[in-house]
């Protein structure tokens, strides 16, 4: 036999991952980027499109930006809005690649409450998330902008979501902002009536039908120039496994009952609830939405300086998106 086809077959029979290309991905292994997380790399994903993953978790959430900054990480799966606006400003050589994670929320009242619309909550008090949180700016962006209330004219009251409904129960307050995990979670017990949810009401705000972004994946500018092809994979693999994961639920119930120790039924509740916490996007109106946040974030006082246009970097997205649609 002669050696060149020796040679050639043993490449052929060489195992994929061994020309995998490495890339060190960092989130945060709680909240929802969490969840995120473990779908993707249980699921093999990143591995599928022939990249070979070293996992980086953090503690808090500014942590995940900052080993970004710092280059121990080369993406970010899914760093908080807020921090990840705030590179545009301060001009990191850093780029948004994918907005992954949705501000899923609602405003709810309990059932016997007077307040029938979101124009009722003038002069009300409403449990929300701590200033400087993406929902808190983005409840009074959507007072203000949609239903003309000043911010004298109503008041958020930041607390966990297990007290909002107590709180309410007991009239402390009239409303309260929260997720759709969590009441698909408490069912009918919970005695509430949705008034409206706040990304549609973003989506009215903007004009555009793109939701309030919450977790956006981001890239080294050093990185993407050297390895553009590994960019476009981690973009592809994002896209499948958000498609997936709202496809499968009861898989990825199993997944997070085992590896983030969830109880079933809040596995349950947020696998059944994927497609309203995660997508994978980047349209023009994902920046759109992205960019009027900065605005309000700027407005809020969070950070000064504006996020440049060039913070989103559309082409891996494009070309991920592009070799999905193309045929077999």
């Amino acid at each position: 036999m002669r050696p060149g086809f020796i040679l050639a077959l043993l490449v052929t029979l060489l195992p994929t991952r061994a020309f995998a290309q490495d890339v060190r991905i960092g989130y945060w292994a709680s909240g929802a980027s969490a969840a995120l997380g473990i779908v993707i790399a249980d699921g093999k994903f990143m591995e599928a499109e022939g990249l070979r993953p070293h996992w980086v978790t953090v503690t808090k959430l500014a942590e995940v930006n900052r080993a970004l900054i710092a280059n121990s990480i080369d993406i970010a799966l899914s760093g908080g809005t807020l921090p990840t606006l705030l590179l545009g400003a301060e001009h990191v050589p850093a780029r948004i690649i994918l907005a992954n994670m949705i501000a899923d929320a609602n405003f709810v009242v309990p059932d016997s409450s007077p307040i029938r619309s979101m124009a009722d909550l003038k002069g009300r008090k409403i449990g929300s998330t701590p200033p400087g949180s993406t929902m808190y700016a983005l409840v009074g962006a959507i007072l203000q902008k949609n239903y003309a209330l000043a911010p004298t004219q109503f008041s958020q009251i930041p607390s966990g979501e297990e007290q909002l409904l107590t709180f309410m129960q007991r009239g402390d307050i009239d409303a309260a902002v929260m997720r759709t995990i969590t009441l698909r979670a408490l069912g009918p017990a919970a005695k509430v009536r949705i008034l409206a949810t706040v990304p549609d009401e973003w989506k009215r705000l903007i004009g555009a039908n793109s939701p309030p972004v919450l977790g956006a994946a981001t890239v080294n500018d050093s990185f993407e120039a050297a390895h553009p092809d590994t960019v476009e994979k981690f973009v592809l693999a994002n896209i499948k496994a958000s498609r997936w994961g709202a496809a499968h639920p009861d898989e990825v119930a199993t997944m997070l009952a085992h590896d983030l120790q969830m109880a079933a039924p809040d596995a349950q509740a947020l696998a059944r609830t994927w497609s309203v916490t995660y997508f994978a996007s980047l349209e023009e109106s994902d920046i759109t939405s992205l960019l009027r946040m900065a605005d309000i974030f700027k407005a809020d006082g969070s950070f000064f300086g504006d996020v440049p246009r060039d913070l989103f970097l559309t082409a891996p997205y494009d070309k991920a998106k592009a070799m999905l649609d193309k045929p077999p």
